[in-house]
């Protein structure tokens, strides 16, 4: 055991999180000693490169707990954020680590405890469970979720959820994997990864999840298509690289959820329909229409939806997911991420086509029609090249 040696490493990731991470640091702080008074704790705030004061919001913010701030190895990205932290929990020899976003405006308590409790009894990753109002989570909802379940079997809601309990034995593998990436593709990396090892997973139920950055949901521009590129081009490599264990994969593999769901409802979310209807038929000029020949089997599809006007738009279910899997194959074949460029475009569809379809129903609803969409993807999977 190393001289500096630390049972568990709280790792916070920031960017620009000056008027929330005072407040994530003394919940994490609250959590350890409350928690785990006997443990040896160390707090790392791994920083991608804020020009605001959050730096100087940590440096003043009172902790029971050891602190450690740090700018983030590497580039821009929360992948890098994210290595920063397993690599000092592995200087460290920690035997848990968990993960959680500087920007949190909802953290509990008790999260640190849900995160890492699993992981000092055995387990190697914990993922979280959140409420989430249904126009929330859209990469989510619509790709990462249904892909995570159907192509990996991995039964888990939250792919990309943000926070995470990790093992010493999953850290260890996710450092030395070739496609450890450096941005928001992290999440969905940690999550199928784990599931394709054969670690041990858990679902923590933490009850609603709100943060700064889902202000910038309102101009997909800002963060969601940028986000989208990144998340959806690291599970395409994934599945590409996992293709001989994805071939072996029969069924969902249920997931043990820890913790009651809370009776509390999550913040209604506004969509700009009209913002992102113009959007759709911009970008499919640029970028679909006679740019995407991998589309080419369903483009007669795709033009009619191109034609309908706001008040009837509806890009259907079947056609998003038969164009997922052509996508996913164009990418094993050619090996280009430009295939995002339409798929991205498809996505903003799809996304307005649920709102459209969900805007009824009550929170409750919405979330099983969503999961009842997982019988599509399982449907369509046969056209998934071999």
């Amino acid at each position: 055991m190393t001289e500096n040696a630390t049972d568990i490493v709280v790792g916070i990731c920031t960017r620009n999180c000056a008027d929330t991470v005072s407040g994530v640091l003394k919940t994490v702080d609250c959590s350890v000693t409350q928690f785990f008074p006997s443990k040896r704790i160390l707090i790392v705030v791994s920083d991608g490169f804020s020009t605001d004061a959050t730096q100087e919001k940590v440096q003043q913010t009172e902790t029971a707990t050891e602190v450690v701030f740090t700018p983030q190895t590497g580039g821009l990205g929360k992948g890098n954020g994210v290595r920063t932290i397993l690599e000092i929990a592995r200087d460290r020899s920690a035997s848990a680590v968990a993960l959680v976003d500087g920007d949190l405006t909802s953290i509990e308590s008790n999260w640190i405890h849900k995160l890492t409790g699993p992981i000092l009894d055995g387990k190697d990753l914990v993922v979280p469970y959140y409420l989430r109002h249904h126009y929330d989570g859209v990469i989510t909802n619509q790709i990462a979720y249904p892909l995570t379940n159907v192509l990996f079997g991995v039964g888990v809601r939250q792919p990309i959820g943000g926070e995470y309990g990790i093992s010493a034995r999953l850290l260890e593998r996710l450092l030395h994997h070739e496609l450890f990436p450096e941005k928001f593709g992290i999440d969905i990396f940690i999550t199928l990864v784990s599931g394709a090892e054969g670690m041990e997973l858990v679902e923590a139920v933490l009850g609603v999840k709100e943060h700064e950055s889902t202000k910038q949901y309102a101009d997909p521009e800002e963060l969601l298509v940028p986000m989208f590129y990144q998340v959806v081009g690291t599970l395409f490599q994934l599945i590409d690289h996992y293709r001989s264990y994805i071939s072996k994969v029969d069924g969902v593999k249920a997931v043990e959820r820890l913790g009651e769901v809370p009776p509390v409802k999550p913040h209604k979310l506004i969509v700009d329909r009209e913002g992102i209807y113009r959007q759709f038929h911009a970008k499919y000029d640029e970028f679909v229409r006679g740019k995407a020949a991998f589309l080419d089997e369903v483009k007669d599809e795709l033009e009619k939806v191109y034609a309908l006007a706001l008040g009837e738009f509806s890009l259907p279910l079947d056609l998003w997911v038969e164009s997922i899997y052509l996508a996913v194959n164009a990418f094993s074949r050619d090996r280009d991420l430009k295939i995002l460029d339409a798929l991205c475009v498809l996505w903003q569809g799809r996304f307005l086509s649920l709102v459209r379809e969900t805007e009824t129903m009550s929170d409750e609803q919405a979330e099983s029609y969503i999961q009842s969409q997982l019988s599509t993807f399982e449907e369509h999977r046969s056209l998934l090249a071999a």
